[in-house]
């Protein structure tokens, strides 16, 4: 049994609870917040986990093994990091850190210290998204040519990052899993419609070493609720919609061609072979991800969404940051 503290109970961190609690491998010990508020309702759906407003009490305890930060990105450096220097493995909601540095700093000391940073990429554990990857790397769509991904809604606006920190690691860690490449480019143009100060509407565009393009579009202002990938390949193409209740894929056989007789003239060729809808068997991938990261932590494996991966995607979103400042109106 691995004994675990969870840091943070508000937006998210019930979510986590929840399921953690439900894991047969772990005993959920210790929950920690500011907001009394907050702990009273955890300590009622849990009555057998003890609550605290001091992390200290998670961090310092000698018997807890794991440790999950569900808290705003600007902390996660300070508890994470703290955590590791006592002997615990770390699962940290995502973006890793809100620095290159500082999360390289986090991968550093989890490696010298033989302990599991694991990512909070959860798409990454989702049945349409492994099912993409499948029928990817079976070759039915041939060599991807380009992936587009829109992620919008009406907010939540956050306080201390803006919109590409809050949404686009969910794009980039499905892409860094689709994609068997390095990024070579990365292109970042934004606005700031509402707050001066943070971009709400973001466009990310890269470009990979085995030369397929990622086009991103992230929103806090728009009217509906976006959730939609195309992957764009050879010989068919995808569409994942997150928003479907259950036939979040569509494949379809289709793909055009272009020759050049000998007068330069060019002709299109059109294949459209057939459309379906994978069958998925679906599962919560929060439930999934956790227990994947108490696999990883007792049976010494290296995590799906590792540091490392984590790392890849801040590394992205640091270098937006840098070209939003010149590119954003």
């Amino acid at each position: 049994m691995l004994r675990a503290g969870v840091i943070g109970c508000g937006y998210w961190g019930p979510n986590i609870i929840r399921n953690l609690d439900a894991l047969p491998e772990v005993d959920l010990i210790y929950i920690a917040d500011l907001n009394q508020d907050q702990l009273t309702k955890q300590q009622a759906l849990y009555p057998h986990v003890k609550t605290t407003t001091n992390y200290q009490d998670i961090i310092q305890d000698p018997s807890i093994d794991i440790v999950l930060i569900v808290t705003p990105v600007n902390t996660h450096y300070h508890f994470a990091k703290e955590a590791l220097a006592n002997g615990k493995h770390v699962f940290i909601e995502k973006p890793l850190t809100n620095s290159v540095k500082s999360s390289a700093e986090l991968c550093k000391l989890a490696e010298s210290k033989n302990l599991t940073l694991m990512v909070g990429h959860t798409f990454v554990y989702t049945s349409a998204v492994r099912k993409m990857k499948e029928i990817i790397d079976s070759g039915e769509i041939g060599k991807i040519q380009y992936i587009s991904s829109h992620r919008l809604n009406m907010g939540l606006y956050q306080k201390d990052i803006n919109v590409l920190w809050d949404l686009a690691p969910h794009d980039l860690s499905i892409v860094d899993y689709l994609i068997n490449g390095q990024i070579t480019k990365v292109e970042a143009f934004g606005q700031r419609d509402i707050n001066p100060q943070l971009e709400d509407t973001a466009y990310l565009n890269l470009t990979y070493s085995t030369g397929e393009k990622v086009y991103i579009m992230n929103s806090w202002l728009y009217p509906e609720k976006v959730r939609k990938m195309a992957v764009i390949g050879t010989k068919g193409m995808m569409i994942y919609d997150d928003m479907e209740p259950e036939k979040k894929i569509k494949v379809f056989l289709k793909h055009v061609d272009c020759s050049q007789d000998d007068h330069g003239a060019v002709s299109y060729h059109y294949a459209n072979e057939k459309e379906y809808t994978p069958q998925l068997v679906l599962k919560e991938a929060l439930h999934v991800e956790l227990s994947h990261f108490a696999d990883c932590v007792l049976n010494k494996k290296e995590p799906l969404s590792s540091g490392n991966k984590g790392l890849n995607v801040v590394k992205v979103l640091e270098e937006s940051d840098l070209l939003l400042r010149g590119n954003s109106e």
